[in-house]
């Protein structure tokens, strides 16, 4: 009996040590429990997009590509590359549907011009659902086959100038969860995806803060912004429980925004500031193993009020890319705590959503 009794303690005790050592079983030293990610699975279908490295044909091949259907669904549209390409695919009979956002935050009446000239095309348009503060998403679906998951505005800023990713996958079932969004968003219906999609206003916020409070060793951070107090409360935490956490935003940034990277540095994050391009991507990698990427900006309006979509990915080619592209641009940028002084505001360089939120949130202009 007392043989039986001591292996079943050694069995318990090596099943104890096995799970602590698996991702999501990490319980932070500030005594909360952080909720284990949903298993992602990898899919060979997905394939990573990074801009302006692969330049603006990476996004318009798809376009050009599509043989019976385009479902089109983008926060601001001024690309006349991306109006022709749209055009090239009305004229071959492909089925086009647009959602544009009525009211961008900057954005003028570029989407208004946009609207005018895809129904003059004979595309379908549609003004986003007004029960978000903003169509913030960026993503589009060819032939009902592919779908393209972006951090980027349809702009010429975005596709050439600024730091962006989108996603391209194939995999079914990514394919199915996009378009079952987009046809909600269209019809005026509700809609639920599944990991590995992270949904604004539904799912953001939760996915992205357990992503962070699950790091073990690494956060290396795309942001244009870091204006959300419990994103930036985490990434403290993270870095105070001795994780190294690097953020890198634009350069010259704003006063508030400023002041936000002055306290982050105080709570042991690094901050550096991407000179050569804009840096309007949104991508979070969590110790090598997992990446969020998608529109969602570190802020509490788009995380809890817009209509945005991002993708947690696993797979180990679109990690290394992700974090090639880190290192080569935090190795190029530079450190804001050095450059403070001797930086002033600028106004950015895309159109996007970049107001001061004075609680972290904003109202439509």
């Amino acid at each position: 009996m007392k043989r039986a009794g001591s292996l079943l303690l050694i069995l318990i005790a090596i099943t104890a040590l096995v799970l602590i050592d698996q991702p999501g079983w990490y319980t932070d030293l500030r005594g909360n429990d952080a909720a284990p990610t949903p298993a992602i699975t990898e899919s060979p279908l997905r394939a990573l997009v990074v801009l302006p490295d692969d330049g603006p044909a990476s996004i318009l091949d798809e376009i050009d590509a599509a043989r019976t259907s385009i479902d089109l669904y983008v926060y601001l549209l001024p690309s006349e590359d991306i109006l022709a390409a749209l055009g090239r695919a009305q004229a071959r009979d492909v089925h086009l549907r647009v959602i544009l956002e009525r009211d961008p935050f900057g954005g003028g009446n570029s989407n208004q011009e946009s609207f005018d000239r895809l129904k003059a095309m004979g595309a379908s348009v549609k003004w986003a659902p007004d029960q978000f503060q903003f169509s913030h998403i960026k993503m589009f679906v060819v032939d009902g086959q592919t779908a393209v998951i972006m951090t980027l505005n349809l702009s010429y800023s975005a596709l050439n100038l600024n730091r962006e990713f989108a996603i391209i996958t194939t995999e079914q079932a990514d394919v199915e969860g996009a378009s079952r969004l987009f046809q909600a968003d269209w019809s005026g219906d509700d809609v639920e995806l599944a990991p590995p999609f992270v949904v604004s206003p539904e799912t953001s916020r939760t996915a992205i803060t357990d992503l962070i409070d699950q790091a073990r060793t690494s956060i290396d951070v795309f942001a244009e912004v870091v204006r959300d107090t419990q994103a930036r409360a985490a990434l403290i935490a993270a870095a105070q429980r001795g994780v190294v956490v690097r953020v890198l935003v634009p350069d010259r940034p704003a006063d508030d925004d400023a002041t936000i990277y002055r306290a982050l540095i105080g709570g042991g994050v690094q901050i550096r500031l991407l000179a050569d391009l804009y840096s309007h991507a949104k991508a979070i990698i969590v110790d090598g193993a997992t990446a969020f990427v998608g529109s969602q900006n570190l802020t509490a309006t788009s995380l809890d009020d817009n209509r945005e979509l991002g993708m947690m990915l696993t797979e180990p080619a679109n990690l290394a890319r992700l974090e090639g592209t880190f290192a080569s641009d935090w190795a190029n940028s530079a450190d804001f705590a050095a450059q403070a002084g001797a930086r002033t505001s600028r106004t950015p360089a895309c159109l996007c959503v970049t107001d001061v939120y004075a609680a972290g949130r904003s109202t439509k202009a």
